[in-house]
């Protein structure tokens, strides 16, 4: 199980959240591969801290099907199930154009102002050639001001969980090409939710995510 070089600190307090985020990371960007073991003793030991955080993020990984534990033999990273994509886009459509509807509602200048502001750092961030996981990040910054707005935290918890597996896939494909594309949509959404048009702002994150979903499976065959 090679593990990424470098020195990394942080406060131990939070040991059990930064090395959840760390291995998520790194199960998305592929660094730990599909079946492959993956050692709390040696993770434990890169991070500096006792196993106890290490096994309680690997149960988090676990409760997100990122992991899967076999007791008394061994944590194992799940396969990247790419013929059965819907199984992720379907309800992640479904819920981001809840979630828009939803936002409607609650549209503010500030609202709207905080929307472009993350969409102009997504944006810088696609210009700059940041890494994909830079990238990503600014993209679901975005995403994530529509579903505070909405007002519902079960619609979060639920695209938060999706969100995670979508990333996966999509950092296998990535092309920063497409991103574009991205951007010019979040643009039309931002008018829509200003223009507080329902039906379009629902259409249009629904054409958002297909054509997401398009991508990944167009790359997929090539």
């Amino acid at each position: 199980m090679p593990l990424p070089t470098g020195d990394l600190s942080f406060d131990r307090r939070s040991a059990k959240q930064k090395v959840y985020e760390t291995v998520k990371d790194w199960i998305i960007e592929g660094q730990f591969k599909p079946g492959e073991k993956v050692s709390d003793v040696e993770i434990a030991e890169y991070f500096n801290v006792s196993r106890t955080p290490v096994r309680e993020a690997l149960q988090l990984l676990e409760a997100q099907k990122l992991v899967k534990s076999y007791p008394g033999r061994a944590t194992i990273v799940t396969e990247l199930e790419i013929e059965h994509i819907e199984k992720w886009y379907l309800p992640m459509i479904a819920l981001q154009k809840l979630a828009i509807e939803l936002a409607v509602k609650n549209v503010t200048p500030e609202f709207l102002e905080i929307l472009r502001r993350r969409n102009r750092e997504f944006c810088d961030s696609v210009e700059r050639k940041e890494s994909p996981m830079d990238i990503f990040r600014a993209d679901k910054a975005f995403h994530n001001c529509i579903l505070e707005a909405a007002g519902n935290e079960y619609v979060a918890d639920f695209c938060n969980i999706l969100w995670i597996h979508i990333q996966r896939l999509e950092y296998k494909f990535f092309r920063d090409a497409s991103m574009s594309t991205s951007i010019e949509e979040h643009e039309k959404m931002i008018e829509a939710l200003e223009n507080r048009d329902e039906a379009k702002v629902s259409e249009l994150a629904k054409v958002h995510w297909e054509r997401s979903e398009e991508m990944v499976r167009k790359l997929e065959t090539e």
